[in-house]
């Protein structure tokens, strides 16, 4: 039979990994630290994916202030993956972290669009305009993925 204290550290080690972003690096404000503009967007982006879960947890609750701070943290989150990317001077047709960044993107409006029903009536407007800023951004991306850039003439 294992010992307690064998049972206590997976648990603790996943609630440290599930709500402690902030213990992983994964936050908005380190993220915007980051220096390399890939690795930026790469964080900010897991940092907008935790914001749309603990969105949708907090507005299940009923806490609906909170839900809306998340929901402002992910489309700025969003907003600061797709600027660094842009920074990298890579080509969106020809990187993988482009095509990461538009499944990404995809994912956090998929968990969002379960948080609609949740969301106070008196919010619905902002929600919205905060989900079609990161739609917004992830026909950007495709678009940029979908799109040859063309070659120059010599």
């Amino acid at each position: 039979m294992p010992s307690p204290v064998r049972q206590l550290v997976p648990a603790a080690l996943l609630a440290l990994l599930a709500g402690g972003g902030l213990l992983l690096g994964a936050d908005l404000a380190s993220a915007a630290a980051q220096a390399d503009p890939v690795k930026r967007s790469r964080l900010a982006l897991e940092n907008g994916e935790r914001a749309a879960a603990q969105a949708g947890e907090a507005c299940r609750a009923g806490d609906h202030d909170k839900c809306d701070a998340l929901v402002q943290e992910a489309r700025e989150s969003v907003e600061l993956a797709k600027k660094s990317l842009d920074q990298s001077g890579q080509e969106p047709s020809r990187s993988p972290r482009f095509k990461d960044a538009e499944i990404r993107t995809r994912k956090i409006l998929r968990q969002l669009e379960a948080v609609r029903a949740y969301v106070h009536p008196d919010d619905v407007d902002r929600f919205e305009a905060e989900r079609a800023r990161i739609s917004k951004i992830n026909d950007q991306l495709l678009a940029g993925i979908m799109t040859r850039a063309k070659k120059k003439k010599k």
